[in-house]
C-alpha cells in the first residue's frame, strides 16, 4: 500500500537549511530576520537595528542552495558562482523601496556567499534582455558575522540614493529627565550644554504634549503649559552611525546636580533625515532612551534586556504558554528572565478600568425562593447564561447569573460585543433586552456578598501600584526605565517524584545566601496538571547594582548561581524522565518556542 503521508525531499530540506542559515546569521547581527512564506522572489525579510535601536532600514534576501537550486546555481571555473534569476524579479528589485541581496548557500562547506544583484544590472542593463540573466557571486564575499558592516554599508548606500541624502541633514530631539521620579529637567539648565563645543548644531525646540506618545504624560514638569521643551541636534553628515556616536558623546557632557540615588535619562525622538531644500523628511529610527550612569551613556533597552552569550532567546509563544520572556542555556540547564520597571502609564490604568468594568458586567446577583431557581434557569438558558448558587438558606437563596465562560477566580471572562453590553453589563443587558428583569421571580441582590467573591470581582479596582515590571516584549521604545528596580530571575525546571521533595527542601535550607541586592531563593511546584511526574522550579533572583547592566550582573554571579543550582537540584537527564531538562520543559510543557538550539 502506498504511503499517503507527505514526505520532505532532500531539496526541500536543503532549501530550508539555506534559508535558516541566512536567517541565523542575520539574527547574530542583532537584526530581525523572518522567513517569507509566500514565494514571490525573496525568502527572508530583515529589519536593521543600529546600536540596539530599531531603524527603518530594511532589506530582503533571496537564498539559493547549491543542490536544491542546481538548475539555477552553477559553479564557475574560478570557483565563484553564477546564479540565473528571472528578469521579472530583477526588474522588481530595480524599482524596490528596499535593497535585495542574493545569497548562495553552499551545502558542502555550510558557507554562504552574497552579492547585490541590482549593482550588476545597473553596470550592464543589457542583461535584462535575457529571460534569466546570470548574476555572479564571488567567494570572496562570504556571508557571515564579518560581513555585517559591508551589508550595512550597502543598505545605507541604497537609502542614500533613494532619499537624496546629499541634499539633507540628520536630526533628533532630546529631553533630559531626572530619574527615578521622571522629573523633566527645566530648560533654563540647558545653557551650558547648548553652548559647549560640539560637532553637532544645537538649539531649543518645543512640542505639543498632545502630539507626543501617550507615555509622555507620566513625566513631571514645572511649567504649567502644554508644551514640552526639547533640545534639537543636527548634523550635515547623514551617516546614522556617525550621528549616534556624536550624540552619545554630547550626552555624556550633560551636567546636572544629582543625589546618590538619582541619574539622568535622555528621551530621544526618532532620528530623521530632513531635506534642506524642501519639507520632505523621513524617520529612520523609533523613540529611544539613553541614561548617564557613572559618566557612561547606556541604551536603556540594552542595559536591561540584552542576553549573555550561550543563551538562546524565546521567539514564539501561544495564548496558553507559560508567562514572561525566557532565555535558555541548555548546556547549564537554566533559564533566565530579565525584568525592567517603569512607572504606570495612563494606558495601563485605562486597561485596568476596562477589565474592572467587564468583569463586573459578567455577573448579576439575584435573590429568590429556592423553588424558583429552576424557573430562572429555564428562562435564561437560551441566552447563554448560567446560574451558580452563592448562598442557600431555608427558603431563599442568593444566586449569581453569569455569562457561560465567566470564571473570575482564574481570570476568564467573555468580551462584551457592543456598547450596551459594556455600559450596562453583559448579563444585565441580556436580561433587559429580553424583558426578564421584571419577569424573573425574586429581585436583584444588592447587599453584601462573600469576601472571596468580592475580591475576585475587584481584582483590578483594588490595584494600588505605582510601577510596572516588564519583560523585553513589553518594553515601550523611548520610555526611560527605572534602572534601580530591575530584577534578574534564574530558574531550573525539573520533573521530580514527590518522594524526593523533602530532601531537596532540606538542601535548600542549608544554602548560604549570596551577598547581592535583594537575593531571594525559592522552590515550588510549577505544573502537575498533565504529567505523571510533577514539574518543579528552583528560582534565584536579585536586583543588579545601578552601575551594572543586567547581562554583566548575571555574568559576575553566574558561577555562584550555577553552583547553588547544582547543589540543590543537580541536572537529571535519566531516560525514564519524559522531559529531561529546563529547555525541554519550557519548550514542551511551557509551549514556548526558541531560536535554533544549535545557535547557542
Amino acid at each position: 500500500m502506498k504511503n499517503s503521508r507527505p514526505i520532505q525531499t532532500d531539496s526541500q530540506s536543503l532549501g530550508d537549511i539555506g534559508e535558516t542559515t541566512v536567517q541565523l546569521i542575520l539574527r547574530k547581527y542583532k537584526w530581525t530576520a523572518d522567513i517569507i512564506k509566500s514565494d514571490f522572489g525573496e525568502d527572508i525579510d530583515c529589519n536593521i537595528f543600529i546600536d540596539n535601536s530599531r531603524t527603518n532600514y530594511h532589506l530582503r534576501c533571496q537564498v539559493k542552495s547549491t543542490k536544491k537550486d542546481s538548475e539555477y546555481v552553477k559553479e564557475l571555473k574560478n570557483g565563484n558562482y553564477s546564479v540565473s534569476i528571472d528578469s521579472n524579479s530583477l526588474r522588481a528589485w530595480l524599482t524596490s523601496f528596499f535593497p535585495v541581496f542574493l545569497i548562495v548557500y553552499e551545502e558542502e562547506s555550510d558557507e554562504c556567499y552574497w552579492c547585490n544583484p541590482v549593482n550588476q544590472i545597473l553596470q550592464k542593463p543589457s542583461k535584462l534582455e535575457k529571460e534569466k540573466p546570470s548574476i555572479h557571486i564571488s567567494k570572496e564575499n562570504k556571508f557571515d558575522l564579518s560581513s555585517k558592516q559591508l551589508i550595512l554599508d550597502e543598505v545605507k548606500n541604497f537609502y542614500r540614493k533613494i532619499q537624496r541624502l546629499d541634499e539633507s541633514h540628520i536630526e533628533c530631539e532630546i529631553l533630559p529627565v531626572l530619574m527615578p521620579n521622571y522629573k523633566i529637567i527645566p530648560f533654563h539648565n540647558f545653557s551650558n550644554f547648548l553652548y559647549k563645543e560640539t560637532e553637532l548644531k544645537l538649539k531649543i525646540s518645543g512640542n505639543l504634549i498632545e502630539l507626543l506618545p501617550s507615555w509622555i504624560s507620566v513625566l513631571r514638569k514645572i511649567e504649567p503649559t502644554n508644551i514640552l521643551t526639547f533640545i534639537k541636534l543636527q548634523s550635515s553628515n547623514t551617516d546614522i552611525n556617525d550621528f549616534l556616536n556624536k550624540l552619545k558623546s554630547k550626552l555624556s557632557k550633560f551636567e546636572y546636580e544629582i543625589r546618590d540615588d538619582e541619574w539622568i535619562s535622555f528621551i530621544i525622538s526618532p532620528i530623521k533625515i530632513q531635506s534642506t531644500n524642501s519639507s520632505w523628511s523621513n524617520e529612520i529610527t523609533y523613540w529611544t532612551s539613553y541614561s548617564k550612569i557613572d559618566s557612561k551613556i547606556v541604551n536603556d533597552f540594552e542595559f536591561n534586556f540584552i542576553m549573555p552569550d550561550k543563551f538562546i532567546s524565546q521567539n514564539s509563544r501561544r495564548a496558553r504558554s507559560w508567562d514572561f520572556f525566557h532565555f535558555v542555556c541548555p548546556k547549564k540547564d537554566i533559564s533566565m528572565q530579565f525584568f525592567g520597571t517603569h512607572e504606570i502609564t495612563q494606558t495601563i490604568k485605562m486597561m485596568d478600568k476596562i477589565h474592572d468594568n467587564n468583569i463586573k458586567g459578567q455577573i448579576v446577583f439575584w435573590e429568590c425562593l429556592n423553588e424558583d431557581i429552576k424557573l430562572i434557569y429555564d428562562l435564561i438558558i437560551d441566552l447563554e447564561l448560567k446560574i451558580q448558587i452563592i448562598e442557600e438558606k431555608e427558603n431563599k437563596s442568593i444566586i449569581a447569573i453569569t455569562t457561560v465562560l465567566f470564571e473570575p477566580f482564574i481570570g476568564m471572562y467573555s468580551m462584551p460585543m457592543d456598547w450596551d453590553s459594556f455600559e450596562s453589563g453583559s448579563v444585565k443587558n441580556k436580561l433587559i433586552k429580553n424583558d426578564l428583569i421584571e419577569l424573573l421571580p425574586g429581585e436583584e441582590y444588592k447587599k453584601e456578598i462573600p469576601e472571596y467573591i468580592n475580591n475576585a470581582l475587584n481584582v483590578y479596582s483594588k490595584k494600588d501600584y505605582k510601577n510596572v515590571m516588564i519583560t523585553e516584549i513589553e518594553y515601550i521604545s523611548g520610555f526611560p526605565l527605572i534602572l534601580s528596580e530591575r530584577m534578574i530571575q534564574v530558574s531550573r525546571f525539573q520533573m521530580i517524584h514527590p518522594s524526593k521533595i523533602e530532601n531537596i527542601e532540606k538542601r535548600l535550607k542549608d544554602i548560604i545566601p549570596l551577598s547581592i541586592k535583594d537575593f531571594h531563593i525559592e522552590f515550588g511546584i510549577k505544573d502537575d496538571s498533565m504529567w505523571e511526574i510533577p514539574i518543579y522550579e528552583l528560582i534565584i533572583s536579585w536586583t543588579p547594582e545601578i552601575f551594572e547592566s543586567s547581562k554583566d550582573s548575571y555574568i559576575r554571579y553566574e558561577k555562584d548561581i550555577v553552583e547553588i543550582f547544582n547543589s540543590i537540584l543537580p541536572t537529571n537527564r535519566k531516560d525514564k524522565i519524559v522531559l529531561k531538562d529546563t529547555y525541554e520543559i519550557l519548550h514542551i510543557a511551557g509551549e514556548i518556542g526558541f531560536e535554533n538550539i544549535e545557535s547557542q
